[in-house]
């Protein structure tokens, strides 16, 4: 175990939290980021401590920034919950990574190592019951392919099954917060239909008409589902 962790650990055991922050700020980047994970693996581990450890990481967060590689971790609703907080302070959820992604393009492309599954309403109630224009921003931004995070979802994201009718209804919610703000890209459309096909046939699904993927991509693109399907074989 690295020095750092161990000092934390030992911080952490001592209550001190004045020396836990200043241990913290005197890490380096990569070491923050290390000291972070520990916090969530922490309080994903037992939920009555939980509280604690979240607060502990929005501090840490607070006194020094939202380190940029970290923004790449937040491919799980479980880890974009933990971070919430900490994103939630000084524009985080607007901030960018080398690819010009934010916290949304990761969370909304999901974990290629393991089906996610992303948690639409989350993030509308969160715009619905607070006043949260950083996170509607977000919502609108383009990475380094010109994708935005719902984009992203619907391009990258490699979970295909449907998705719960109150999920579904939140993203259709998101879609339209997000084409208030700005145009649709209709360029992207055949970079998606493209991306989108070549995921079918890795999982072997069949493009069709019952395919949610497709139907979501019309409604986005403002296309027939027929020729949605059309295009992709």
């Amino acid at each position: 175990m690295k020095q750092h962790i161990q000092t934390l650990k030992h911080l952490l055991s001592t209550k001190d939290d004045k020396a836990l922050k200043q241990h913290y700020l005197t890490s380096n980047e990569a070491e923050n980021i290390v000291q972070l994970a520990y916090l969530f693996q922490q309080g994903m581990s037992e939920l009555s401590t939980y509280d604690f450890y979240q607060q502990l990481a929005t501090e840490f967060i607070e006194i020094k920034s939202f380190p940029i590689a970290l923004i790449a971790q937040m491919k799980t609703r479980e880890a974009l919950s933990f971070f919430t907080l900490a994103l939630q302070l000084k524009d985080n959820f607007k901030l960018t990574d080398h690819m010009q992604r934010n916290a949304l393009h990761y969370y909304f492309q999901g974990n290629q190592q393991v089906a996610s599954e992303v948690q639409f309403n989350y993030l509308r109630s969160m715009m619905l019951f607070e006043s949260n224009d950083t996170l509607r921003d977000a919502l609108c931004q383009r990475d380094q392919h010109n994708l935005t995070p719902i984009e992203a979802y619907l391009q990258c994201n490699e979970n295909f099954n449907d998705l719960a009718t109150h999920e579904f209804n939140a993203l259709l919610a998101l879609i339209e917060i997000q084409s208030k703000q700005q145009a649709v890209e209709t360029a992207n459309y055949i970079s998606t239909i493209k991306a989108v096909g070549k995921l079918c046939r890795e999982q072997a699904l069949s493009i069709s008409t019952d395919l949610q993927r497709l139907v979501l991509i019309a409604i986005y693109f403002s296309k027939p589902i027929k020729d949605v399907v059309r295009d992709m074989h």
